[in-house]
């Protein structure tokens, strides 16, 4: 049992060592959605609720555009999850995420979803 548990880390650890926040900008989205919370807002909430003793989340911001974008590391520095996002009206800002676990249809980023969900009201 254990052994498993060390070997099922071990792969994640490999596929997620694979991935740069470079590369995984050209995965497709795993969803995307629209909020009632300003883009800033969005993504420094988002950033809390991503931050745990295994991830590290860093945003950044770019006031000019009206955008921000928050990438999900592991403890190695490896990509595990980016969320983009961008206001698109003077009320609504739209979140975009993309995972290494997959894109559209794969039920990757369901828990990411939920944080958005927690830090924005649905549109």
């Amino acid at each position: 049992m254990i052994y498993r548990t060390l070997l099922g880390l071990a792969a994640s650890s490999v596929l997620a060592g694979c991935q740069s926040p470079g590369e995984l900008a050209q995965k497709a989205p795993a969803w995307n959605a629209v909020y009632q919370a300003p883009y800033e807002r969005m993504a420094n909430c988002i950033a809390d609720l991503e931050r745990g003793p295994m991830t590290t989340a860093t945003p950044s911001t770019y006031s000019q555009e009206r955008r921000a974008r928050v990438v999900v590391t592991s403890p190695t520095g490896s990509a595990l999850g980016e969320y983009n996002i961008r206001q698109i009206s003077a009320r609504d800002s739209e979140v975009t995420y993309r995972s290494i676990y997959g894109g559209p249809g794969s039920g990757a980023g369901s828990g990411a979803l939920e944080k958005a969900n927690r830090c924005g009201n649905p549109a």
